[in-house]
């Protein structure tokens, strides 16, 4: 599969992805071949459970000793990695990007990057730890919390939901109140006593394991453990960075169905299997292709203002994540048919590819909590805001 998603979906756009060439695209190209090689060695071609979630993470390994992790040479370059890897596997989110790891290595006193700062740069994967069972889009809202605790320390204890690598992960980063009061987050040891895990089966992205992490009196040490800065605006700046790469792979995992699709059709069609394709099947191939293109270059937007800390950047982030997710369900869904029945065997790429796609609506944020904070940017008045002046058609009718 090597350079197919590169050639066929990212170089006829490359001018307007990439008009001043920021990106090293022989760089990107070598990842794309690497990763079709270490797929070939450990292939993650088999049904979930932990010896795919162990080939998972020996891809990552595979992909950290080939000098691929993090290797962003521009904000533009980590969102074409990710549709690198979503084009192979939804699952491969994880494979060249430190990922929550970002909250420690950008927000994280410096004995705490000192204490994980190895450990992450070998491979180490991080959790994070923000939804609780009364909601996942109020973490201001949280339950678990701190308490005083002997020489210092806090002792945090709560409910956490929906953690993925819930097993795989070797550091947690988890959101909790101050005693004082306040959303703070720390990175806790994952093999600290005092977490307890139980697994929760999702109906997509199982290729880590999920469920639910318990606290009780776990030690946190607030001079070195907690991040620095308020919750809410830690998790607001590392998503915005994070959603741009989450989109990419979705619409990186739709781009293959596309290509699957394509290539079923124009077979049948040259076996002579099919006298002629139906308009409603060119249709859906002209339509799907223009939004999953277009869906592509609103995300490189979206990485883009996020790189710039511009004004809007959150926003765009909101509403890319959730429309290119969207989009790419919804070509994923409508390619499918075009399989006939073997796009619903349940072994089959395309059916666990619109799993995991359906998944993403929820994961990093629901989408229709991300379209209503959008929209409610767009309403919330600007200061001094005045009636708009009519059009110029308008004003002379």
């Amino acid at each position: 599969m090597t350079g197919e998603a590169i050639d066929t979906w990212l170089q006829p756009v490359r001018p307007v992805l990439d008009p001043t060439d920021q990106v090293d695209w022989d760089r990107l190209a070598a990842l794309e071949a690497e990763l079709d090689e270490v797929l070939a060695i450990h292939s993650v071609d088999l049904p979930d459970g932990p010896e795919r979630s162990r080939r998972l993470m020996a891809v990552r390994l595979a992909m950290v000793e080939r000098g691929f992790l993090d290797s962003m040479n521009s904000p533009l370059f980590g969102v074409l990695a990710q549709f690198v890897c979503g084009y192979q596997d939804v699952d491969l989110r994880d494979a060249v990007t430190l990922g929550y790891g970002r909250l420690i290595t950008q927000h994280g006193r410096p004995a705490l990057r000192e204490r994980w700062g190895s450990c992450l740069a070998a491979g180490a994967l991080v959790g994070v730890a923000i939804t609780e069972p009364h909601g996942g889009s109020r973490p201001a809202a949280a339950r678990t919390r701190a308490t005083p605790g002997p020489d210092g320390t806090w002792l945090v204890s709560g409910r956490k939901t929906w953690i993925s690598r819930l097993d795989e992960a070797s550091v947690f980063v988890v959101f909790f109140q101050a005693p004082e009061g306040g959303l703070v987050a720390a990175a806790i040891d994952a093999g600290e006593p005092g977490l307890y895990r139980e697994p929760v089966s999702p109906a997509g992205l199982a290729g880590w394991t999920w469920g639910v992490l318990d606290l009780d009196a776990v030690p946190v040490h607030p001079d070195c453990d907690v991040l620095r800065g308020d919750g809410m605006s830690l998790l607001r700046r590392h998503f915005t960075a994070y959603r741009p790469l989450v989109t990419a792979t979705a619409l990186g995992a739709a781009a293959a169905v596309f290509d699957t699709a394509s290539t079923h059709l124009t077979y049948r069609r040259s076996s002579g299997d099919l006298p002629r394709l139906r308009d409603s099947a060119l249709v859906a191939l002209g339509r799907t292709h223009a939004q999953l293109t277009t869906a592509l270059l609103g995300t490189a937007v979206a990485a883009r203002l996020a790189h710039a800390e511009a004004d809007w950047a959150e926003q765009c982030g909101w509403e890319m994540k959730a429309h290119g997710v969207d989009t790419a369900c919804q070509a994923a869904t409508e390619l499918a048919q075009l399989l006939g029945a073997s796009g619903y065997r349940a072994d089959s790429p395309v059916a666990k590819a619109r799993r995991d796609l359906g998944a993403l609506q929820f994961a990093d944020g629901i989408h229709d909590s991300l379209y209503r904070s959008s929209g409610k940017r767009h309403t919330t008045p600007r200061p001094a805001m005045t009636e708009p002046p009519l059009p110029p058609l308008a004003r002379s009718a």
